[in-house]
């Protein structure tokens, strides 16, 4: 086992046997997808795609590349998120840069952008659209560029997380198809008539005495502020819900990601108020419930 200063590659070695050694020490330490992570790195630190790494795999690394490399390797060891270390990460169809303090897409919010283009490329004219706590831009920029025709908004709270988007947004070459704007959930918009047609957000949700049992990547690097839900959970996910009552237009569309164990929750949420119809819920990859879709009433 190396020691915290000891050096993790041998003096003389090849790309293809440090690749070996750090998924080794993935693997002891319960990294995820160890053999994966281990060329991610790589190929990151070679600017190269999964061709180029392999026809590498037999050079003799140079002493750059390995104290490259090993800086890297400790750093995944210590649990931070692959997309922080390298700085980007990919998202439906859009490359994403990712900054600490902004949170890193999933592939479950996919879930939540399929359920929206559902009903967003069957739409007649072009609508108003707003994502809520829009982060790296994730969501917001998926439906621009899917569905040009609509006119897309994006928020956060959080002016780093803001920038970052509209650096995405110009990388994705959708930036004259989204407004950005800074404030917390509806706070930006003002005025009594409602102006969405569709709403879409992945606030926070879990419940806060959770968060310290999630994964070190989440649990330590992560942004707080976009993870926690207060007590049950469900605080964001209720504000954003009444706030329709205000700023979704009759006929309108409600999308929202939500925890796996939230259904009857949010469902409970959605009824209360007698505003919403067609309830509908969204399975993720894992075939757990993560988003949820309704209808406001006409």
């Amino acid at each position: 086992m190396n020691k915290p200063s000891d050096p993790l590659f041998s003096v003389s070695v090849s790309i293809g046997e440090m690749l070996a050694e750090a998924a080794r020490l993935f693997e002891a330490a319960g990294v995820d997808a160890p053999l994966l992570a281990a060329d991610l790195l790589m190929m990151h630190l070679l600017d190269t795609g999964r061709a180029g790494l392999v026809l590498r795999k037999g050079d003799i690394a140079t002493a750059s590349l390995k104290q490259g490399y090993e800086d890297l390797v400790r750093r995944r060891l210590d649990r931070e998120p692959i997309a922080y270390i390298v700085g980007e990460t990919g998202f439906w169809d859009l490359d994403l840069e990712v900054v600490p303090g902004v949170l890193v897409p999933r592939p479950d919010t996919e879930t939540l952008v399929e359920a929206a283009l559902e009903v967003l490329c069957q739409a007649d004219g072009g609508l108003r659209i707003v994502d809520l706590g829009t982060g790296s831009g994730a969501i917001a920029l998926s439906l621009a560029k899917a569905c040009p025709r609509h006119v897309v908004f994006a928020t956060d709270r959080s002016a780093t997380a803001l920038d970052v988007a509209r650096g995405n947004a110009r990388k994705n070459n959708v930036a004259d198809r989204v407004t950005f704007v800074q404030g917390v959930w509806f706070d930006p918009f003002v005025g009594d008539s409602p102006v969405f047609d569709v709403v879409v957000s992945n606030p926070p949700y879990i419940p806060t005495a959770d968060i310290d049992l999630l994964e070190p990547e989440v649990a330590v690097f992560e942004p707080r502020l976009a993870l926690d839900g207060d007590a049950d959970g469900l605080r964001d996910l209720s504000l954003i819900i009444s706030g329709c009552r205000r700023h979704l237009k009759p006929g309108g569309w409600v999308f929202l990601e939500m925890g796996w164990d939230q259904r009857e929750a949010v469902r409970s949420l959605l009824e209360a108020g007698g505003l919403f119809e067609s309830i509908l819920f969204f399975d993720d990859y894992a075939g757990n419930n993560r988003a949820v879709r309704a209808r406001r009433k006409a």
